[in-house]
C-alpha cells in the first residue's frame, strides 16, 4: 500500500475517534517521533570544537559584538 495512502486512512480514523486516551496516545508518539528526529541530528561537539567555539564568543564579547537581552526580546516579537 501507498505511504499517502496510509496516511490519509490514518488520518480519517483520527477524525473519528473521540477517546481522549487514545489521542493522548497518538500525541505521545508524535511528539517521541519529533525528538527522536531531532536528536538523531545532534552530533557531540569535540573539544577543540568547544574550545574553539568559546575562544570566537569570548573575542566577539571583547569587541561589543553583543545583543543585549531587551534588544533580542524585541526582535524575537517579530518572528
Amino acid at each position: 500500500m501507498d505511504l499517502a495512502v496510509k496516511k490519509v486512512e490514518l488520518i480519517e480514523w483520527l477524525t473519528k475517534v473521540n477517546d481522549k486516551s487514545t489521542i493522548r496516545k497518538v500525541e505521545n508518539l508524535k511528539n517521541q517521533s519529533i525528538k527522536e528526529s531531532y536528536e538523531a541530528k545532534l552530533k557531540p561537539m569535540t573539544s577543540r570544537a568547544y574550545k574553539s567555539m568559546l575562544e570566537s564568543s569570548e573575542k566577539d564579547y571583547k569587541k561589543g559584538r553583543v545583543t543585549s537581552q531587551k534588544a533580542l526580546e524585541k526582535e524575537s516579537e517579530s518572528w
